[in-house]
Parts: C-alpha cells; structure tokens; sequence
C-alpha cells in the first residue's frame, strides 16, 4: 500500500514538473515571440498612436480613423526635423524637457501635438475629397510611386541595403516600405484636392473682383520710390544724435525732384571713402524700389506708407523720417495699379525613356526625344477644357509637384521671360514668354517644347491672362473662401488622442 501511494506521488511530482515546464516553454515562447515583433516593428505597424474622432451635436464619439504607431511618428519625423532646421530644437534630451510650465507639457508632446493636428486634418479634407467623389480623378496613387522610386534611389545612394533600412533609419521602428506607401498617398490626396477646391470650386467673377478694388483701392494701389538711410552719431551710452543725419536727410529732399536727382543727391552727401558709393552705378540705383504694396512699405518703418500712399503726397515729392537710430529721406516717384498682364497656365512634363537605359547610345536618345515629342502632341491635342489637361497631368506627367497641383502655375507677369545680365535666360525661356503674353492667346491654347539637351518635353497649357491688380484681387477672394471653407469642415466636431506614453516607448 505504502508503495502505492509512493508512486501514485511520483506520477502526480512528475506531472507537476511537465507542467511546470511545459509553463515555462509557453512563457519563454512567448517572451521571445514578443520581443520578436517589438524589433521587427509589427507592434508598431498595428497598435493605434494617434486615433481621430467625431463627436456628433448629441454628444455621439466615432472613430474616424485609427493611426497606427509607425504612421504617427512618420509625421512626427516630419514636423520634429522642421523645428530642428528652425534651431527650436537643438538636441534629442530638449524632447524630454517642458516647452509649458503652465501645463507641463514636453517638446515631445507639443511635437506630437503639431503631427496628429496634421494627420487630423488629413483626414478631414480626404473624407470631403471622398465625399465629393473627387476619388476618381487623383493622382494620389501614382505620386506615391514616383516618391516611392525616388526613396529607393536615396537609400542606394545612402549606403542602405534596403529600402527598408533607411526608412526605419528616418522614422523609426515598424516603418516599412508599404507605411511609407500609405502615408504618401494621404499627403497627397490632401494636397492635391486642396489644390482642386482652390481651382475650380472657388471662383471669383469679374464683378466681385470690381467690388473687391472698389471696397478698398489701396489695396491694389503700388508705389515706386526712392529712399535712403543716414544713420545718427551714437555716444558712449548709446544714444543718438541725428543733427547731421537730418541735414543731410534735408538735403536730398531739397534737390530731389525725380529718381535721378535723388540718387545724385544721395552720393553727393556721401564721403567719397564711404563703400556705399561702390553700389551706385549707371546702370543701378540702390534707392530705388518698385512695385511695393501699402503692406510692403508699412514694414519698412512707421511713417512710409502714410506718405507714400497719401492722398495729398504728389509724384516727386519727398518727406523725411527719424526712427531712434537715424534718419530716412523717402521720394514718391509713381503712384498707380498695375495694369500688366499676368498669366496663367499649366504644365505637364515628360522626360526622355531612353535615361532609364543603363548607357543610351546617340541614337536612344534621339529616338526616345522623339518617342516623348509625338507623345507630347498627342496629349496636348486630347486636351479639351481646362478639367481634361488636369486628368492627362495626373496621368502622365512625371514631376510629382504637377501631379499634386494639375501643373497649375498663376500670377506670372513677363519680367520672367525677358534677357537681361541679372536675368540671363536661354531663348527657350524668351520664347515661351513670347508665347504666353501674345495678345492672341486664348484659353486652352497649347504650346509643346523639347528642352534644348533633348532630355524632356513640356506641354503648356494657356488658361488666362487679366490684369496684375485683377490677379490680386482675384487671388485674395478665392484664398478667403478657400481658408473659410477648411475653418468649416475643421469645426466639425472632428478632435485628435494620442497615446503619448505608448508612442514614446514604442518609438525607442
């Protein structure tokens, strides 16, 4: 019986000790299978870091869209590397640091902060864009794989045997090649309707543009002038004196009566060893400034544009003005709103296949050249309204900034296309400006160049040309809409959480 019991106990020790083992193995399995997925990043890849929700006017929350880890802190990487380029952030330990001592939150955390609002914004417009069925006409996926090819080319050239490497080296564990992928893709249908609202849903007609001058004239108003600075006589406690600094400021003003006379007047109160005099020549006139708006000048110092933009202010006309430190002698020399044309257009740029070739011959490239040239009039003769030329930029073009904007290119006034020593374009560039500016140029006329090395070809497509004051007006009403628009669908009730402590440790 005894013997019974002895090994009824071994068989219940041994079963124990299975148990126990058989624990063990489970544990360290497991152990090690979770460390498994915290290095290669799958946590990463799936647990939510940023979620954005909605909160209905009865108080109902949805959840919008789940962030993952390795996405928030592509975004984070982003915003984080801005302020570093800015000097706010000057090392890896200020991240730990309070920014707020009145709330206590980190560098970290306001960084963070920056990254979801982002995102959260991202993913309110693509919702519109979804909304609107504006899907069927991005170009988001094929910007994604130009920057995707792009990305690849870095890495090589990096040192970074995969892709995969430098992408984790830039953002973090769990960022992957598909993450990347994804996160591209949603910046750019963001962008890229954005872009879209901007251009085509906003519009300004010709009487609100009128409506917009007559309202405030000012401005649209632009002034030339001329101006210079004499500088006080500063004593051992910093102060000024600016006796001499109005006398000479008083000088100019008195023998000034056009830009020449003032700039005469200028070097003749000049010491003849002041380097100042290297600057003037006959050729250029440092006093000189053109085209300024009453913003631009009220930047310059108080006082500007009250004189330049007076009522009573006549052309040729000169003021003098004291700041703490010296004296400005200021002349108006024109007075008008702007009358030149500017145009705009759009682009859709191709480059010549025949670069793709490892070591293309003379005749690959001639033959890829004209590949891409009868390619380029093909396009440009399917073109039928401004809507068309968009669909064939997201669809050929391989400038990824074209996709994202439909080649949309406004507001350019003909300085830009004319030759001079600090302007030294080649003829290619005059003679698009010849084209865009000819008088007889109607909207959806096209015009097909092959760049002078042959490597690409760009098709321009004319939208219109008004008035430089009309463009501004123009511009200044289709941006108030477009910014009341996004203050609309952000005010929406959508917010951001973010898991800041989970983020933290899963990005270490």
């Amino acid at each position: 019986m005894a013997d019974k019991k002895k090994a009824s106990n071994g068989i219940k020790s041994s079963r124990r000790s299975k148990i126990i083992f058989g624990s063990f193995i489970t544990v360290f399995i497991l152990i090690i299978l979770g460390f498994f997925i915290f290095v290669t990043g799958a946590l990463q890849k799936f647990v939510t870091g940023i979620k954005i929700t909605q909160t209905s006017a009865e108080g109902n929350v949805t959840t919008l869209e789940n962030i993952s880890v390795a996405e928030a802190n592509y975004h984070y990487y982003q915003v984080l590397n801005t302020y570093y380029g800015y000097g706010m952030i000057q090392g890896e330990e200020q991240l730990e640091e309070v920014m707020d001592e009145s709330t206590g939150k980190t560098w970290y955390q306001f960084i963070m902060e920056q990254a979801a609002n982002e995102i959260m914004n991202s993913v309110i417009v693509n919702r519109k864009a979804e909304e609107a069925g504006y899907l069927q006409y991005s170009g988001a996926a094929r910007y994604a794989d130009l920057n995707m090819e792009s990305m690849r080319r870095t890495a090589s050239m990096y040192g970074y045997p995969t892709a995969e490497q430098y992408l984790e080296a830039m953002y973090g564990r769990g960022m992957s090649t598909r993450v990347f992928r994804n996160c591209i893709m949603r910046e750019a249908l963001t962008n890229e309707y954005e872009a879209y609202v901007r251009q085509f849903v906003f519009t300004a007609s010709e009487e609100e543009i009128q409506a917009a001058y007559d309202a405030d004239p000012l401005v649209y108003e632009r002034v030339d002038f001329n101006y210079y600075y004499f500088p006080g006589t500063a004593d051992e406690e910093g102060n000024y004196d600016l006796a001499e600094a109005n006398a000479k400021a008083d000088a100019v003003a008195a023998a000034s009566t056009d830009s020449e006379s003032f700039k005469n007047a200028v070097m003749a109160q000049l010491d003849a060893d002041d380097p100042s005099l290297d600057s003037f020549t006959d050729d250029y006139d440092p006093t000189f400034a053109e085209g300024y708006s009453n913003a631009n000048t009220d930047m310059m110092a108080e006082g500007f544009s009250d004189f330049l933009f007076g009522e009573d202010t006549e052309l040729g006309s000169c003021t003098t003005i004291e700041d703490a430190s010296g004296v400005y002698v200021v002349m108006l020399a024109d007075r008008y709103v702007n009358e030149d044309p500017a145009v705009t257009y759009r682009t859709l740029t191709m480059y010549n296949p025949a670069l793709d070739l490892d070591e293309p011959t003379d005749e690959d490239l001639i033959n890829g050249q004209n590949e891409m040239t009868n390619r380029a009039n093909e396009l440009a003769a399917s073109a039928t309204d401004s809507m068309s030329f968009v669909a064939l930029v997201k669809e050929n073009s391989e400038v990824p900034s074209e996709i994202i904007s439909g080649g949309y290119v406004d507001g350019i006034d003909a300085s830009q296309f004319e030759y001079s020593e600090t302007n030294p374009i080649p003829q290619q560039q005059i003679d698009l400006g010849a084209w865009l500016f000819d008088e007889s140029r109607v909207a959806g006329d096209t015009l097909v160049q092959v760049s002078e090395d042959g490597s690409s070809v760009t098709i321009y497509y004319f939208e219109n040309s008004v008035p430089m004051w009309m463009y501004t007006a123009r511009n200044q009403l289709v941006t108030a809409m477009v910014n009341g628009w996004s203050a609309d669908i952000t005010n929406e009730g959508v917010s951001y959480a973010v898991a800041y402590d989970l983020m933290r440790t899963l990005s270490k």
